[in-house]
């Protein structure tokens, strides 16, 4: 999801009034088009100033944007001019009242009266900004607006009036409250609670309360001067998570500090394909990294009383070409058993109150209209009671804008309606065609109602009508806390760990500080890069490695700085100034990789981020044929790889002493980077995506299957460049003492020792990885269980422990039943993923090389696990919401393992209803609800689930 901010959100630029218009409070902000210094004289209070535009000024159209000091309705505006008529003024100006200044709606229709001072009125709407448009070449002279104020009026709300409101009874139950409040809500007004308004604009009228959210997978994005955290390819790296935990908490404070309540974070997408600009903000290709990982940030960001909306659901990590939501055609096999995996675990473990639908397809139909994935697998299967976030224009783009699903907007509403498609970023439920369709019958009331439901069932569970925490968010206050030492220090920390180092030949890391010069060359070397979603900068908040060098060095080293080349053009014209450097130079280290940062950049050719996919691999720009000269100067050659993806490192690996991988790290990635150059910190990150040899063997990753031919290219090998969890040490470590015993409930003792075997200080990421020798169906050649990130000192031991249960075991089998077959299983722990040969018998050859990489066991698992899924019919009862009756049905599983199916109802041979889904724990029973649309007296109801069926005569 992405708006356009740069234009208006980052441009805003604080204009107090002064001190003596306290009383006058009426804006807190403004952002104009020309003449943006003298915007803030015309809220100031002082008749004698003001925003002046000239006649060239009026030849185009020119328009000021206004935060309001207090939210509330408007319906007027005073504006004190000379020069203008009150019909020029009528004639000239195009006036909006919205909450989202992203989606303007539709301007006001208003009357203007007076002369010089002007009463601009309307009828009263409801917003938190108010945008003039001059027309271009309405005015002809130049003029100044030398003040503008608002009215307040129309149907404010007071505390009195809301007393009277039965739903604002914090003591009834929630369903009651929902209830309540949906019979008295106007078609119109459950349309304007849908409408996203940077995020939930709420309805003050009826005491439903605004809920502002913010982008924060990497730091409160929202504004500028929060703290800048290391991107999430970065975060994933670190394949730790308790300091994940902390970030999130550290974010979270921040996020609290900004009284604001949501973040649509973060992604859990699995990036498949590192060609797509995405990859950065994704934990990598593994839905147990991004499992365990992503679920920490919940934890740690939940903990502060937040809401969280993981995204995007789902598949949206594996673009066809790696072009941003060109779908591949998943099958359900590939979903289960990869892409769905996150969602699942942090919705069934942290109870998300929110999730964001992609743009993608889930079956051939898009995610914003489909009912299987958001109703039948997200609420019946996994118990989600939350409401659904679009992604934004996701639900316009089931017009013809993209995916031809609907043929107008009225009938997208309808279909993302049907699938529970709640807050709408875009603008398709504020379209006036599609609240007009919601007036007169055009929308389903029943799915209205459906969706209404979800949203105002989580506010209210949430405690938000009761007390709700959110603020306006002043885009140009720092708030306490942001960007404090403490939260510096988790930035700097979690920048180290995120560090990978792929390659350290004759030990050319760690540097000495006492080095007599040292050349830093590259477009990123005093350009950190921080990634996508990121704040507007504020001035020297980003720590370069150039700026880290010279922190670190004594005042003995010259450190020489040379660009050579910028991130993406082709001009040539410097590589000869930093050859020359290079050939100074004792040791040279190289910064370079991909250009992405705040949107609040104007004019920068972006070549990761969303939007920003990226075809060849190959350093972009001029980047690679810099790397090439510099390292034909035949100095050491220490390249730092600032990256939100993988990049084709081959002519590195072959040319470079050393390659460090420091992602897009955060606002303290010069001195983290620094402290891992110069020996300060020991590098552990490890890998979260495959670095391939060449995008020609994308897309590859360490988890695939087995094929039914070959491996290799008769021009390239099969094998990646670096493997998946892979990175070097400054010391160095050994396995041994592999154990594994079985559990009376089919629970695995996985237990290993590990040992810092060098001379210094370092933390070891403990990888286990199963691959199952046998099965009914193909399964992956290895896969990721668990993890665990370990500090040693030199010469310590430890017993590393992890436990795999049954499920952890199980596979889907060739009737897409989960079982747990008995059979054998080689057990792997180890630093990285297991190395294999890529020819017949594969599997075989799944080992570490030595114990230094790791340890293997074969286990004989002798036991089975399946579930066992039989139907009862409940009693009739009517849904309070959509006024229907509803049979239930009630699906117990007798089993030992837990699995998912679905239900169909036929009344009389024909089929009723949707399918509906369930997934059931053993021993554990969960009701499946039918709506009736006809009177079944007398007629034979049958219920058929994959494995049983059942009949009824009623």
């Amino acid at each position: 999801m992405k708006k356009n901010l740069s234009k208006i959100i980052f441009g805003f630029f604080l204009l107090h009034a002064n001190d003596t218009q306290a009383q006058t409070k009426y804006f807190m902000s403004a952002v104009a088009s020309v003449n943006q210094a003298a915007v803030g004289q015309s809220f100031d209070g002082d008749t004698k100033t003001g925003w002046a535009l000239r006649s060239n000024d009026l030849k185009k159209e020119q328009s000021v944007l206004f935060t309001l000091y207090k939210p509330g309705n408007i319906n007027g505006l005073h504006i004190v001019t000379d020069n203008l008529t009150a019909d020029v003024l009528k004639k000239s100006l195009t006036i909006y009242v919205t909450y989202d200044p992203m989606n303007l709606g539709t301007p006001v229709t208003y009357s203007v009266s007076g002369s010089k001072t002007f009463d601009v009125s309307f009828p009263a709407k409801y917003g938190a900004h108010l945008k003039m448009v001059i027309k271009e070449s309405s005015i002809k002279a130049p003029v100044t607006f030398k003040e503008i104020t608002v009215e307040y009026g129309g149907a404010m709300t007071d505390a009195t009036e809301l007393k009277n409101k039965p739903w604002l009874n914090a003591s009834l139950p929630v369903n009651e409250r929902v209830l309540l409040l949906l019979n008295v809500m106007t078609p119109a007004q459950k349309m304007e609670l849908l409408r996203e308004g940077w995020g939930i604009p709420g309805i003050p009228s009826l005491g439903i309360p605004f809920v502002n959210k913010v982008e924060a997978i990497h730091g409160f994005s929202y504004g500028s001067g929060a703290t800048i955290f290391p991107q999430s390819i970065g975060l994933g790296a670190t394949w730790n998570k308790q300091l994940i935990e902390k970030v999130a908490e550290t974010i979270g404070d921040e996020t609290v500090s900004a009284n604001t309540v949501q973040a649509w974070s973060p992604v859990l997408d699995v990036a498949q394909d590192a060609r797509w600009g995405r990859c950065e903000e994704t934990y990598g290709e593994d839905p147990v990294l991004v499992s365990e990982i992503g679920g920490a940030w919940i934890k740690g960001y939940q903990s502060k009383g937040l809401m969280v909306t993981p995204k995007h659901f789902a598949a949206h990590g594996a673009p066809l070409g790696g072009r941003d939501s060109h779908d591949i055609g998943l099958s359900d096999r590939e979903m289960r058993e990869i892409h769905l995996v996150p969602f699942r675990h942090v919705i069934e473990k942290y109870k998300c109150q929110s999730i964001m639908v992609a743009y993608s397809d889930f079956y051939g139909v898009p995610d914003a209209k489909s009912k299987e994935l958001l109703k039948g697998i997200l609420r019946e299967e996994w118990g989600f009671d939350g409401y659904v976030v679009s992604d934004c224009g996701a639900i316009g783009n089931l017009t013809s804008k993209k995916h031809f699903t609907a043929t107008n907007v009225v009938e997208a509403a309808n279909q993302s309606l049907a699938a529970g498609v709640a807050t709408n970023c875009g603008d398709t439920y504020n379209n006036p065609k599609v609240i007009e369709a919601a007036k007169n019958g055009g929308l389903n009331m029943d799915d209205l109602n459906f969706t209404c439901s979800t949203l105002l069932a989580t506010m209210f569970r949430n405690g938000l009508f009761d007390h709700n925490p959110a603020k306006s968010l002043n885009w140009n206050t720092i708030y306490p806390g942001w960007n404090s030492p403490a939260h510096k220090e988790v930035a700097r920390q979690a920048a180290r760990e995120s560090i990978v180092l792929l390659k350290n030949e004759d030990k050319v890391l760690p540097l000495s500080k006492k080095i007599s010069t040292i050349a830093v060359i590259g477009p990123g070397a005093d350009d950190l890069q921080p990634g996508d979603y990121t704040a507007k900068l504020q001035p020297g908040q980003l720590v370069s490695v150039l700026s880290g060098v010279k922190k670190a060095v004594g005042t003995a080293t010259q450190v020489l700085f040379e660009k050579g080349c910028e991130f993406y053009s082709t001009d040539s014209s410097r590589i000869k100034d930093a050859v020359a450097a290079a050939k100074k130079a004792e040791v040279v280290v190289m910064v370079l990789g991909d250009c992405s940062t705040s949107e609040a950049m104007s004019g920068v050719k972006k070549t990761s981020g969303e939007a920003n996919d990226y075809a060849s691999l190959i350093l972009p720009g001029y980047q690679q044929k810099l790397l090439e000269a510099v390292c034909a100067a035949g100095k050491p050659v220490v390249l730092i790889l600032q990256s939100g993806r993988p990049y084709n490192l081959t002519y590195a690996s072959q040319h470079c002493k050393g390659i460090l991988v420091n992602w897009l790290p955060g606002q303290e990635g010069g001195y983290a980077t620094t402290d891992v150059l110069f020996g300060d910190y020991n590098p552990a990150g490890r890998l979260p995506m495959t670095f391939p040899k060449d995008v020609a063997q994308l897309p590859l990753y360490y988890n695939f299957k087995t094929s039914g031919r070959q491996y290799a290219y008769v021009d390239m090998p099969f094998y990646p460049l670096y493997p998946f969890g892979y990175g070097l040490s400054y010391t160095s470590f050994n396995y041994s003492d592999l154990k594994t015993s079985i559990n009376d409930d089919g629970s695995i003792n996985v237990t290993a020792i590990v040992t810092n075997t060098g001379s210094v200080a370092g933390d070891e990421v403990v990888q286990l990885y199963v691959t199952d020798m046998y099965a009914s169906v193909k399964t992956r050649v290895t896969e990721l269980k668990d993890f665990s990130r370990v500090t040693l000192a030199p010469g310590e031991a430890k017993k590393i422990s992890f436990t795999l249960s049954p499920y952890q075991l199980s596979l889907l089998n060739d009737e897409m039943d989960r079982v747990v077959e008995a059979g054998d299983f080689k057990i792997l722990v180890g630093g990285k993923s297991p190395s294999f040969k890529a020819s017949d018998e594969i599997k075989n050859s799944v080992a570490f090389a030595t114990s230094v990489e790791g340890v293997s066991t074969m286990l004989h698992y002798n036991k089975k696990f399946a579930a066992s899924f039989s139907i009862t019919t409940g009693n009739i009862f009517v849904d309070s919401i959509i006024g229907k009756k509803i049979l239930p049905v009630l699906v117990k599983n007798s089993g030992n393992l837990t699995d998912v199916g679905t239900v169909s109802m036929y009344i009389n041979g024909s089929r009723a209803d949707d399918v509906h889904h369930f997934e059931v724990e053993p021993g554990k029973e969960k009701q499946v609800a039918f709506v009736l649309n006809e009177d079944i007296a007398g007629k034979q109801v049958t219920f058929t689930s994959k494995h049983v069926s059942i009949t009824k005569q009623f």
